[in-house]
């Protein structure tokens, strides 16, 4: 397999369908928690508010730090970086640890 590029691979494109699958289910307990339909920013920052959730999300997809579990939330929707709404809940909430 030299020479062959990663992305190329068939286990590549499991591992991304089987985390996307993972993170909408995730999107889908956090939205039955609150009772009705919440953006994909929203579950984003219930994630950070409650460690409870963050550390099931952690072990569902068998990482092992926050960082990894944010990179995989920004990689799935890069817009959320740009997002005023969570920016402004960073800001209001500068003791917040991950």
């Amino acid at each position: 397999m030299i020479g062959t590029n990663i992305t190329d691979l068939p286990s590549t494109s499991m591992i991304q369908n089987e985390t996307e699958h993972i993170l909408l289910s995730f999107c889908t307990l956090c939205t039955l928690i609150k009772g009705k339909k919440i953006s994909y920013q929203n579950v984003f920052i219930m994630m950070l508010e409650h460690e409870d959730l963050r550390n099931m999300l952690k072990e569902m997809l068998s990482v092992d730090s926050s960082f990894e579990l944010v990179k995989i939330f920004i990689d799935y929707d890069p817009l959320i970086t740009t997002s005023k709404y969570i920016t402004k809940f960073l800001n209001s909430h500068p003791q917040l640890t991950i």
